[in-house]
């Protein structure tokens, strides 16, 4: 017969079914099954998601494993002690290495394996694997994010099974029980806009993929503060790009075009990360502007090819090790009350001033 577990008093219910796992561990042998949530929730008299929270808490510690469409096993003595996954949708793409690379090196300080995973840019490969991780064996994730309402869904999905999470490069609501490590993208707009207003320039536009979140949030930080500035809105141009690796190249160009047809030709034009900045500069050049003589261009990342354009590219940094060091400390949070709000850490960016960005000659 079930053995009812009373769920008053302290501590939590969860816990103390953790409890009572725990000595059941402890006199099996590692690899022995250890059966599945649902048959423990059964036996315990709880519901699967009190008994979910408590072989969560087992998971962390290293003491059992979940091996997908089989079950919960105890965990073998040469297995790692505790393990995470890091999955990103890019590789190729130079932030989230750094990222990666932070979080590895943090993690291990604390005895704790990061497993890659790359979905290589492609939006059903990354939402499989957000999917896949309550059943992966992890004690947690790092998400880097590849913008878009199928991903927040996904992620959305996973933190509902109280799985612990922490996304990288994006906001969510703190109701999704899921923790965020930025960079504070309005601050980099801002930044962007009190330096081209002292550089003389009255006549703004802002290139970007407004799917994102973090782009959005550089625009409202940018036009905010330059309509203040200069008594006007700058230009916004939003590319409407469908490929998430970042090739906007024939959409900067219509662009490019269309401002140039204006009457009002922008002088300083602000572009949401750096790779868009290259295309819009190597567009400006191929329609026979200067840059920085014709029209400045200021990016957003400060990726290693950005000092090596020409002109050099002036940029926001945005210190992606930091963010990576920033997310371990708040997937260990998460991990250890994986049912808390989640919280969202904003990290400085700094403005890194090149030469693609020069004083407007018409103001001189």
């Amino acid at each position: 017969m079930a053995k009812k577990v009373k769920s008053r008093g302290r501590p939590s219910l969860n816990a103390r079914i953790a409890d009572v796992l725990r000595e059941r561990v402890a006199a099996m042998r590692p690899g022995e099954p250890f059966g599945t949530e649902v048959a423990l929730a059964t036996e315990c008299g709880v519901t699967r998601m009190t008994a979910r929270k408590a072989v969560n808490a087992l998971v962390a510690e290293g003491l059992v494993e979940r091996r997908a469409g089989v079950g919960l096993f105890v965990r073998e003595k040469d297995a790692v002690t505790r393990r995470w996954r890091l999955v990103a949708g890019n590789f190729l793409w130079d932030p989230a290495i750094r990222a990666a690379s932070a979080v590895r090196r943090e993690a291990a300080k604390i005895g704790v394996d990061v497993e890659l995973r790359d979905a290589a840019g492609d939006m059903d490969v990354l939402i499989g694997e957000i999917a896949a991780l309550p059943d992966s064996g992890a004690a947690g994730a790092v998400v880097f994010s590849l913008h878009g309402s199928r991903f927040d869904d996904a992620i959305r999905a996973v933190a509902a099974k109280d799985f612990p999470l922490v996304v990288l490069d994006e906001c969510m609501d703190s109701r999704s029980h899921v923790s965020c490590v930025l960079s504070d993208n309005a601050l980099g707009g801002r930044l962007v806009a009190e330096r081209v207003f002292r550089a003389g320039h009255r006549n703004l536009a802002f290139i970007g993929d407004f799917v994102a979140d973090t782009v959005r949030a550089r625009w409202e930080g940018f036009c905010r503060l330059a309509e203040k500035q200069t008594g006007a809105k700058p230009v916004k141009c939003d590319i409407k790009g469908e490929d998430r690796l970042g090739d906007w190249e024939s959409e900067i160009r219509t662009v490019v075009a269309r401002l140039l047809r204006r009457k009002s030709r922008p002088t300083a034009v602000f572009c949401s990360c750096d790779a868009i900045a290259r295309h819009a500069m190597r567009a400006f050049a191929e329609d026979g502007l200067s840059v920085p003589r014709d029209v400045s261009i200021v990016g957003f990342d400060d990726d290693p090819i950005a000092e090596w354009t020409t002109p050099a590219l002036t940029t926001v940094r945005q210190d992606f090790g930091a963010m990576g060091r920033e997310a371990v400390k708040a997937l260990v949070a998460r991990i250890e009350k994986p049912a808390a709000p989640g919280a969202t850490v904003k990290m400085p960016v700094e403005l890194v001033e090149r030469e693609s960005l020069v004083r407007n000659a018409k103001r001189q």
